[in-house]
């Protein structure tokens, strides 16, 4: 291409403006981005201009990226940090969805007292192919209600890395540190406006109990608001869908069994992938997909259809979204990135309230978030997963104990008999202290009917048509069942006979009764006691009392051999803890059942330490607060008795001291305090004075012994302040010189796309024209900053460190031995190696070379007086020009020809 030619040209010659304003205007596109998105930006935040941009509408109530899926709804870029008003589930691979990501960007950064899940959004309405949840929200002013039981406090720090319109939080956030965000339908913190990148906040949850066994004897006593809402599902989801999860969960007698059954079933038959989609021109649900036609899938149809099948079994259930733990980088601190944006279940449990399940296989998931960051699989046990099948086959799970679904009802066997006669009596499951159980009496296979059956020889009743007759089980140590006919009617005062009298009056005397079958069952009387509620002192907790699952119902409970409370009819009693801290014992107990447990109620530990080496007023004190070894997070700190700061989530706060002679920093948690009282700080004050003095008195001995007079000390101190305000205008006067210049390089700048549009010059020319400014202002830059070097160094100088004008002699001479060396930018070399290439290359005098570098280094970076070299800087000098001057001489054309010329 010849300098005439441009790359913008096409083959016939002709020039391609459309090609040329594409190029101007990208180069526009950058300039202005790069001056302009800074701005933009909040004061301190250090956020890119999109965090600053509100979501319109219009694309808010299209779904969140929490949605997932590349379908309708889903909005790419912000991740499960702004889930929308409703969302798709799934979706063809040709888009992006958050619960499909694998990517390892950084969406926030969290310190927790506890490893949780970050939930941003939850969804109660769903349509079949998607969720939609209601748009009401409630302001947050700090506290936040929690309707259900208070499991295990979390509290915790957020940063933001990411711009988002919903907080992270852990299920169920308490209070928070922020005023503007509201409180959703679904429990999720939001925001009006999105929350720029760099946004800290911290907040305070209670995880709701999940005990087995406490959840097992929830019932099913829903609200109506929830029951309404949380069991909807399309008129057309739940026939065939339901029909299956009727019979996946026919052993299961409780809600808690349900869920545990749908969990298991879809954790073990399902496959984890994120390649999964459905088929979207399908009229069948997508969860109705996934159990009968899909083998693999991920978070999203795990979730949609775990909430499905719940529902189709009447049982409120929920769609969440928001992010799994995260990494752990350090101690109790977590990186939550875009991989593990995640969706789980969330079911309701009166009076517990809403608890998660994730029946998405977990192995599998963490798996894939390690295949992202490109570490090792992380070793663990691997649940097992059967070959999945289109059309699964409901199988009923099998009994399991308290960590697992419901025990299946059995046939009881006793421990011992005193059969008279063939009849045979059965109950239909294990007997427990206060138990509803059906006796069921048979001759051979024949119901016996109008029998009396007896628990423990007092008469319950009489068997009915089908030879049953239910009863609660005694709180007894045995269980001895009786069966008795042929009963002689008792008479009431009148003569008459009443039944009801019968029923309720003493076994009578053998002789008119015919015994036909006895059975004796041992009974478990230890009972188990649960604890609800975060356990410390002077707390208030929910005590549940178990025996083989079936509630304590008025048992006196007791703490520390105290009665406190009465058990109701679920074996429930909220109780007040002790104020101080060590072991104490529950205990409840109704003769023979009993049972207790030994908490252990922690201390608070507090240390407070000066940062100084002495507690001084106004200076700063680091407060260190734990119970129990944890962090004591939200601790109230005082002084002198006044609630200055709270200790945050690694327990730590600053206090700074007043101005006064003692002061008393305290820390207050759960009725526990300590603290520390600093006294004498105005003698520790004068103690450091002294201090201060002496060092200052030993200070100018040592200067007056090593000849450093005040005045001397002075010259030293005035010289530096005025290097330091002579930098300053050096600086300043760059800075100018710098705006200047391109202010003009910007009209040079126009001038030069000027011409390239209309032809004048070609773009290989103005690459050339860059250079070599570029190139020149390189020099220019050197020797700007060799002046100002040599303005500061001069201007710094004193009467005793030798004259100014010694100074610039050298490097004036310097200046001129640089003349004569050959390279281009001497500036980039070290003086040896500019000595170096003179001496090898350029032929100059070594000795006199040697004395330059020398002088100039002396002068530059050392100490000595520059006075005594300038007689030896001004003979090199002559020594060099002397020897340029005979190089000359020598490479001059001869002249003895007789041409004129210089004579001899």
């Amino acid at each position: 291409m010849t300098e005439d030619e441009s790359p913008f040209d096409d083959l016939d010659g002709r020039r391609d403006y459309s090609r040329v304003l594409l190029v101007v205007v990208a180069l526009l596109a950058v300039v202005l981005a790069t001056t302009a998105l800074p701005a933009l930006a909040p004061a301190g935040t250090g956020a890119p201009a999109a965090d600053l941009v509100p979501i319109p509408e219009q694309l808010r109530s299209q779904g969140g990226q929490s949605g997932g899926g590349s379908g309708a709804g889903s909005l790419g870029g912000l991740g499960a940090l702004s889930p929308g008003d409703e969302t798709s589930v799934g979706g063809s691979l040709g888009g992006e969805s958050a619960l499909r990501s694998t990517s390892d960007e950084l969406h926030f950064r969290v310190e927790s007292t506890q490893p949780s899940y970050w939930r941003t959004g939850a969804y109660g309405e769903y349509t079949g192919e998607g969720w939609e949840r209601r748009d009401d929200s409630t302001p947050v002013d700090g506290e936040i209600p929690v309707p259900g039981q208070r499991g295990t406090e979390v509290s915790y720090e957020v940063t933001l890395a990411k711009g988002a319109s919903a907080l992270p939080t852990v299920w169920q956030p308490a209070r928070l540190s922020r005023t503007d965000v509201a409180l959703s339908a679904n429990g999720a913190i939001q925001s009006d406006r999105t929350v720029a990148a760099g946004t800290s906040y911290t907040g305070v949850s209670y995880r709701p109990p999940d005990d087995p066994a406490l959840l097992r004897q929830s019932g099913r006593d829903y609200p109506d608001a929830i029951e309404q809402r949380y069991t909807q599902l399309p008129a057309d989801q739940r026939d065939r869908l339901g029909r299956f999860t009727d019979e996946l969960t026919a052993n299961a007698s409780t809600a808690y069994g349900e869920a545990r059954a749908i969990e298991q079933f879809l954790e073990a038959d399902k496959t984890y992938s994120l390649n999964a989609s459905h088929d979207q021109d399908s009229d069948v649900g997508i969860a109705t997909q996934f159990v009968f036609e899909m083998d693999t899938g991920y978070c999203e149809y795990f979730a949609t259809s775990m909430v499905a099948m719940l529902r189709t079994q009447d049982i409120p259930a929920r769609y969440v979204v928001g992010y799994s733990t995260g990494e752990a980088v350090g101690e109790d601190t977590y990186e939550v990135r875009g991989m593990n944006a995640h969706a789980w279940v969330e079911v309701y449990f009166p009076e517990v309230g809403w608890v998660r399940f994730d029946p998405t296989p977990g192995n599998e998931r963490r798996q894939a978030e390690s295949e992202a960051l490109g570490e090792e699989t992380p070793t663990a046990t691997p649940t097992p997963t059967p070959t999945p099948t289109p059309t699964p086959t409901a199988t009923p799970p099998a009994s399991q104990n308290e960590t697992g679904t419901d025990t299946a009802p059995t046939t009881a066997t006793p421990t011992g008999s005193d059969t008279t006669d063939d009849y045979d009596v059965t109950l239909n499951r294990t007997a427990a202290p206060g138990r509803m159980v059906a006796v069921t009496v048979t001759d051979g296979t024949t119901p016996v009917p109008d029998v009396t059956v007896l628990f423990n020889d007092e008469v319950v009743g009489e068997t009915d048509a089908e030879g049953t007759v239910t009863a609660r089980v005694p709180y007894a140590e045995t269980l001895t069942v009786s069966v008795e006919t042929d009963r002689q009617p008792h008479l009431d005062a009148s003569g008459g006979s009443s039944t009801d009298e019968l029923l309720r009056l003493p076994r009578p005397s053998l002789t008119a009764v015919e015994r036909f079958d006895t059975e004796t069952y041992e009974l478990n009387t230890t009972a188990r006691l649960l604890v609800t509620g975060t356990v410390h002192t002077g707390s208030e907790v929910r005590v549940t009392a178990l025996v083989d699952g079936e509630p304590v119902r008025q048992g006196t409970v007791l703490v520390d051999g105290g009665e406190v409370a009465t058990t109701d009819r679920r074996g429930r009693a909220t109780i007040t803890l002790p104020t101080e801290p060590g072991e104490t014992t529950i205990a409840v107990e109704r003769d023979p059942v009993s049972g207790n447990r030994t908490l252990t109620l922690s201390s608070l530990n507090v240390s407070v330490e000066p940062t100084a080496p002495l507690a001084l007023p106004w200076t700063d004190v680091a407060v260190n607060a734990t119970i129990g070894g944890e962090s004591a997070a939200g601790a109230a700190v005082s002084l002198d008795g006044e609630t200055v700061e709270t200790v945050g989530v690694d327990g730590r706060a600053r206090v700074t001291l007043p101005l006064g002679d003692a002061a008393t920093v305290g820390v207050e948690r759960y009725g526990q305090s300590d603290g520390r009282t600093f006294s004498g700080l105005y003698t520790n004050a004068a103690l450091a004075v002294g201090a201060g003095l002496f060092a200052l008195l030993v200070a100018l001995a040592l200067a007056r012994r090593a000849a450093v007079t005040p005045r001397r000390l002075a010259g030293w101190l005035v010289g530096a302040g005025r290097a330091a305000v002579a930098a300053l205008v050096a600086v300043g006067s760059l800075l100018d010189q710098a705006i200047a210049r391109l202010y003009r390089r910007a009209g040079l700048m126009i001038d030069h796309l000027r011409d390239l549009l209309a032809g004048r010059v070609s773009p290989a020319a103005l690459l050339a024209a860059f250079r070599a400014w570029f190139d020149a202002r390189s020099s220019a830059v050197e020797a700007s900053l060799s002046a100002g070097i040599s303005a500061v160094s001069a201007v710094a100088g004193t009467a005793d460190e030798g004259p100014v004008d010694a100074h610039a002699t050298i490097r004036e001479g310097w200046a001129g031995f640089l003349d004569h060396v050959s390279l281009a930018r001497p500036g980039r070399q070290t003086p040896e190696a500019i000595a170096a290439h003179a001496i090898e290359v350029d032929d100059l005098p070594a000795e006199a070379v040697w004395t330059l570098v020398e002088a100039f280094r002396a002068v530059e970076y050392g100490q000595r007086d520059p006075g005594e070299r300038v007689p030896a800087v001004d003979e090199a000098l002559d020594a060099i020009e002397r020897a340029v001057a005979r190089a000359e001489d020598a490479d001059a054309p001869d002249r003895s020809d007789g041409e004129p010329g210089v004579a001899d």
